[in-house]
């Protein structure tokens, strides 16, 4: 297959933000589709029938490495707690659609997905969000040197499957209500990046949906972390410049190692 050259996206990567990038569009749990929060559409400040997190973030735009130690790391911009919590089975299957307007995500916005998971310790509807502490259920980040010049990335395969992403729910998780924060972090413009905390650099897009997981699991989270300390903004992998080669196989994925205490 023929790439394609970096230079389009590069220079599409700089169209300005009011064109927009995506946000979770569709969530589904035990077999029932949800409607993710649209900042752009929703009139209802605090709807009560999606477990989508409310955001003021219109055009699904980005936080800098800036943001990364502030509250909107966690939840997105403006972020609220929802007003229900989606059931779900532990060990099952939760999907997530990302779309906006016409696209999953914009192309040459290639980079890693991770999600994470806390525990809210009683109804995720009036947890405070900067209590969450966050273990990391997943991630993946470049797959292959096919396609594009700077590589096929998690948010390529996440286009490819018309913008959904599944995240496993550990089957061995004790019930009990856990908010799931799902992120998409673009490495376009990771290399403008100037230090720790940098106006410019990485960009990180995380989205948050609240779960009451059903079962007979007994594992806890434990050493979970505050989501204002996941990130710096200076680490390899939120630094690289992914427009020099399509080959990124040292690639380090940034944030904790995946939990797997609940396997």
């Amino acid at each position: 297959m023929m790439m394609v050259p970096h230079s389009f996206f590069l220079l599409a990567s700089w169209i300005p933000l009011a064109l927009g990038h995506s946000m979770v569009y569709d969530i589904w749990a035990n077999g029932r589709r949800y409607n993710g929060w649209n900042a752009n559409g929703d009139l209802k400040a605090y709807p009560t029938d999606t477990p989508a997190w409310f955001t003021t973030n219109a055009g699904g735009g980005p936080l800098h490495p800036s943001d990364a130690d502030q509250p909107q790391i966690i939840c997105a911009k403006g972020g609220s707690n929802a007003n229900m919590s989606a059931p779900v089975a532990a060990g099952a299957d939760v999907r997530l659609r990302w779309w906006m307007v016409d696209q999953a995500w914009p192309v040459g916005h290639h980079g890693p997905i991770l999600s994470y998971l806390a525990s809210c310790n009683g109804p995720c509807a009036s947890v405070n969000v900067t209590a969450l502490k966050f273990v990391k259920l997943e991630e993946r980040g470049w797959l292959n040197s096919s396609t594009y010049q700077e590589g096929y990335w998690a948010s390529d395969e996440m286009i490819a499957n018309n913008g959904t992403w599944t995240i496993r729910i550990p089957p061995k998780l004790a019930p009990g209500e856990y908010v799931l924060r799902h992120e998409i972090i673009a490495l376009h413009v990771a290399f403008t990046s100037t230090g720790p905390y940098s106006l410019d650099g990485a960009e990180f897009y995380p989205q948050c949906v609240s779960l009451q997981v059903e079962g007979t699991g007994t594992k806890t989270i434990t050493g979970g972390v505050d989501a204002r300390t996941l990130y710096k903004g200076n680490e390899p992998g939120l630094t690289l410049n992914i427009h020099t080669s399509p080959e990124h196989m040292g690639y380090i994925i940034p944030g904790p190692p995946v939990w797997t205490g609940a396997d």
